[in-house]
C-alpha cells in the first residue's frame, strides 16, 4: 500500500468532513458532522488538528482520525475509512501510525470508545493492545412528570470544577470535568444539595444528560434521583436521553428515575503508554 498522511490542519475542514461523513455513511448509528458540531467538538472535546490525521492513497482521501489531547492523555475521538477501502488494511495501519505519535509525543495513555456492536472495530482495537475499561450504556424516558424539588442552575465552569475533583478518576473524556467546564450555553448545569447534573439545551424537544455528579455525601441517598425528577417538572413533556458515554455502573440511578435501558452500547477502552 502506498499510504501517506496529512494533518487536519494541512488537508482543510470541509474536505476532512467530507471523508469523515463519507467513511460514517453506513454506520451503525447514523452520523454526520457539521462544521459547527465540528468547532464544537475543537473547543469541548480538545480535539488538535494538528494531531488529527487523514489517510491519503494515490492521492486520494481514504480515511480520517480525529484526535484529542489533554496533558499526557490523548484520544481517539473518531476514525473513519471509506467504504471502498475497508478490509485492506488502510485502519490498521492508520492505528499504528497513532500510537506511534502518541509515543513520540510523550503521551502516557491513549483512549477511545467503540459502539460494542461494532465487531470489526473492538477487534481493530484490541489488536492494536487496547483493552476495555468499562462498558457505557444509553437510557431514554420519554415525557415524564417529575416532582418539584428545589433545584438550582449553577454555572458549568463550577460543576467541571468539582467533576475533576470528586468524580471517578477515569471518566468517559466525554463526560469529565475538563469537558464539562468548556460547555457553554444552550448547555446548562443543575444542582440539588450535593448532586450535579449538566443536561443539553432544554429548549428542544430531547434533552441529553452531559454529565453527572454526586459528591461522597449524597452517595447513600436519593439525591440525583430528586434531582432528576426536578428537572423533569421544570422542563415537561421532553424526551430525556442518556448517550452511551455513561459508565455502567451509573445504571441502577437511571433505572430507579424510570429510564429504559436502550439497546446501543460503547466500550471504553484504553491503552497505557508509559508508565
Amino acid at each position: 500500500m502506498n499510504l501517506e498522511l496529512k494533518s487536519v490542519l494541512q488537508y482543510g475542514v470541509d474536505e476532512t468532513l467530507q471523508v469523515l461523513n463519507q467513511g460514517f455513511s453506513d454506520y451503525i448509528v447514523p452520523i454526520h458532522i457539521g462544521r459547527e458540531q465540528f468547532f464544537n467538538m475543537l473547543k469541548c472535546d480538545s480535539i488538535n488538528a494538528d494531531s488529527s490525521r487523514i489517510v491519503i492513497r494515490n492521492g486520494e482521501a481514504v480515511g480520517a482520525a480525529l484526535v484529542a489531547r489533554r496533558g499526557w492523555n490523548s484520544r481517539l475521538a473518531g476514525m473513519a475509512i471509506v467504504p471502498g477501502v475497508r478490509g485492506q488494511g488502510v485502519g490498521r495501519w492508520l492505528m499504528k501510525q497513532l500510537i506511534d505519535e502518541a509515543r513520540q509525543r510523550g503521551d502516557r495513555r491513549m483512549e477511545l470508545e467503540v459502539i460494542e456492536q461494532n465487531g470489526p472495530a473492538v477487534s481493530l482495537y484490541k489488536n492494536a493492545g487496547f483493552v476495555v475499561l468499562r462498558r457505557l450504556v444509553s437510557f431514554v424516558i420519554k415525557q415524564p412528570e417529575g416532582e418539584s424539588y428545589p433545584i438550582k442552575e449553577i454555572d458549568l465552569r463550577m460543576m467541571g470544577r468539582l467533576v475533576s475533583a470528586y468524580g471517578l478518576s477515569d471518566l468517559p473524556w466525554q463526560i469529565s470535568g475538563e469537558t464539562v467546564a468548556q460547555l457553554g450555553p444552550p448547555f446548562q448545569a443543575y444542582s440539588l444539595d450535593d448532586s450535579y447534573v449538566a443536561i443539553s439545551s432544554p429548549q428542544e424537544p430531547s434533552i441529553s444528560l452531559r454529565s453527572m455528579l454526586l459528591m461522597p455525601e449524597a452517595q447513600k441517598g436519593n439525591q440525583v434521583e430528586n434531582l432528576l425528577q426536578g428537572l423533569f417538572a421544570r422542563f415537561p413533556g421532553k424526551t430525556w436521553q442518556v448517550p452511551a458515554i455513561f459508565p455502567e455502573e451509573f445504571g441502577d440511578i437511571f433505572e430507579r428515575s424510570g429510564f429504559e435501558e436502550e439497546q446501543l452500547s460503547q466500550l471504553q477502552m484504553v491503552l497505557v503508554l508509559a508508565d
